[in-house]
């Protein structure tokens, strides 16, 4: 007993000394931390040591002094650190590993390969020992040693697919395409929750056109042995636009569950969006034929879908202008003047067909409301029968119990109105649903001044709303955009630029309003009697679209270039060179545009995609 009390004083010294030493020595690392960031690599590495001497484990300042070693390429003295630190720290292994590396890098690559043998002889335990040796392997292009330790692992752990991810993207890397699909196949065939995976490592492969020959008989020659590549096989055709044997894949699999539904209701929204109107529709009708339950959610988004092909095809594409926009995207200008030579009339009446067709199979159910919807926005947008589409909207809203369908009714019935030329009862409508949140029914209230001509009213409200809009709001650009117009345009300017702009607006309320040709005389009329007002230059772009969607090219063109001494010269030389290039398909006059563009304009916003554009078109001109 006695000897006890006489050894726990020397026992408790001994605690203290060693908690002072690990204290201090926390101290000046975090000293060396700051040394060494500071530049004074030296001083750092000194610190680092005498750490190390007083406390031979503390593991910090062995990897920083590790590093500082290593990116020195001081390899002699970190392989002295590392077997110091293994004499004390025997089952570290990363560092066994960590010291290969370092006499590797010092051209004694025999010794490195003796140590990572000795690793792999006496130290493969689990997967993390194996992943560690492996990652090494691939580090110092040890393709054959990889590639063994993967055949012994997937024999130790009875597991094909080990290490199948690493030496996929190891291969691929390389552009070893045969072996990583290999990897890849295998992988799903026995881990099948790695499909989207192995598919999406698969569609980057084809990225490169060298690949496709490769990739298509690998997945064909996989399919009978592992079903699972016939979804990876179905994806990659699609990638590379092959739509139909895309089709004929997806047609093979199965679809019963609900996984499978939302699989193919994907890959046919995703044909619509290519323009492949026609497999689209066949691919829902596919599904409705073949579908094994009477879910009518699932009928219903088949038949929404379906709805949507077939309503996609009313409007003809015609070439997108790549370059210049009128005032793309914003809320405030996003009429829905759609022109009659660009409705196709056969897809018109198959559409309001499929959706009458879809209430009368469905009626009162989740999907009636959404029909309804669609019904309206085709009555308006396309064939301006308001009253129809408010009929349309009502009943929706009636039957509607989603928010978010109910909000964009409210907003589509006031748009309606102000494409009505019902400005006055817009803006009472937009009004009582005001808050302090900017959403569609904010931009719709705006919208009502606006085209009313209440322009003093609107710069009242806007002034208001800058105010407190979030800038991670979607009408954050479009409000600002719309203000500085007013700003630019109408408040700072004169009578004659007051008056300019009021007539502007009143164009754009009649273009809503369909009434083309009295929208055309109104902005003539600026252009003849305010030729000095600021608009002037934003009122010849206007009339430049307008011949566009009248398709009046050369007229286009005319009011394009009439913009060459104004602010807008850049805008209108560029929309020149892509209406030669896109609708009159003159490719000399379009390159001539395209080139004054540069070096008359060459610090616009629109030279270096005008400069990109032009090395392609040369690209294609020598292939």
């Amino acid at each position: 007993m006695r000897i006890f009390f006489i050894a726990l004083p020397l026992l408790l010294d001994l605690i203290f000394a060693q908690n002072k030493i690990g204290l201090e020595n926390q101290s000046l690392f975090l000293q060396a931390m700051r040394i060494e960031r500071s530049g004074d690599i030296q001083n750092a590495e000194k610190i680092y040591k005498n750490i190390l001497d007083s406390e031979p484990t503390h593991q910090p300042s062995f990897f920083q002094l590790k590093n500082i070693f290593n990116k020195n390429n001081d390899l002699e003295s970190g392989i002295q650190l590392i077997e110091v630190w293994l004499k004390n720290n025997p089952t570290d292994y990363q560092s066994m590993l960590s010291l290969g590396e370092f006499y590797f890098k010092n051209q004694k690559k025999s010794k490195a390969i003796e140590i990572w043998d000795n690793f792999r002889n006496n130290n493969l335990s689990n997967k993390t020992m194996y992943r560690l040796l492996f990652h090494t392997y691939i580090k110092f292009g040890q393709s054959n040693s990889m590639e063994l330790l993967a055949k012994k692992g997937r024999v130790k752990f009875n597991e094909p697919h080990f290490l199948a991810i690493e030496l996929a993207n190891y291969y691929q890397s390389r552009q070893a395409y045969e072996k990583s699909l290999e990897q890849l196949i295998l992988l799903i065939r026995y881990q099948k929750q790695y499909l989207r995976y192995a598919t999406d490592r698969i569609l980057i492969m084809s990225d490169d056109s060298t690949s496709h020959s490769i990739i298509d008989s690998s997945l064909n020659a996989n399919l009978e042995i592992n079903p699972s590549t016939r979804e990876v096989l179905g994806g990659f055709y699609y990638k590379i636009g092959n739509f139909t044997k895309a089709y004929e894949e997806y047609k093979l699999l199965d679809f019963k569950n609900n996984e499978g539904i939302d699989k193919w209701l994907v890959f046919a929204d995703n044909l619509r969006k290519e323009g492949q109107f026609d497999l689209s529709i066949q691919s829902y009708h596919y599904m409705l034929e073949n579908l094994n339950q009477s879910d009518p959610l699932s009928i219903g988004k088949i038949l929404l879908g379906l709805g949507s092909s077939y309503e996609d095809q009313i409007i003809k594409r015609q070439s997108e202008l790549k370059f210049v926009k009128w005032f793309s995207e914003n809320s405030f200008f996003n009429n829905q003047f759609i022109r009659s030579p660009d409705v196709n009339n056969a897809p018109l009446a198959n559409s309001l067909e499929h959706y009458q067709s879809l209430l009368a199979l469905l009626p009162n159910t989740r999907t009636t409301a959404t029909v309804h919807y669609r019904l309206a926005q085709i009555q308006a947008r396309i064939m301006r029968d308001f009253e129809g589409a408010k009929s349309s909207y009502e009943t929706a809203l009636k039957a509607s119990a989603d928010p978010r369908l109910k909000s964009l009714i409210y907003s589509d019935i006031g748009k309606l109105l102000i494409y009505d030329g019902k400005y006055k009862e817009a803006k009472i409508y937009f009004q009582s649903d005001q808050n302090e949140n900017l959403n569609d029914l904010t931009v719709g209230y705006l919208n009502s001044l606006l085209y009313g001509l209440e322009i003093d009213s609107a710069i009242t409200f806007l002034d208001e709303m800058i105010l407190s809009i979030d800038t991670n709001n979607k009408y954050f650009n479009d409000f600002f955009e719309i203000h500085d117009l007013i700003i630019n345009y109408y408040s700072d300017g004169t009578k004659d630029d007051k008056i300019a702009f009021k007539a502007f607006f009143k164009a754009e309320s009649l273009i809503n309003e369909y009434k083309i040709k009295d929208a055309i005389k109104v902005l003539e009329n600026i252009r003849l009697n305010h030729s000095d007002s600021m608009i002037y230059p934003i009122v010849t772009l206007r009339m430049a679209f307008l011949s566009i969607d009248l398709m009046q090219y050369e007229k286009s063109i005319i009011y394009a270039l009439a913009m060459e001494d104004t602010n807008l010269k850049d805008m209108g030389l560029t929309l020149a060179a892509e209406i030669e290039e896109s609708y009159m398909k003159n490719s000399d006059n379009a390159l001539m545009y395209y080139y004054r563009v540069l070096s008359e304009c060459s610090n616009s916003i629109l030279a270096d995609p005008v400069r990109l554009h032009l090395r392609k078109i040369s690209k294609n001109r020598e292939s």
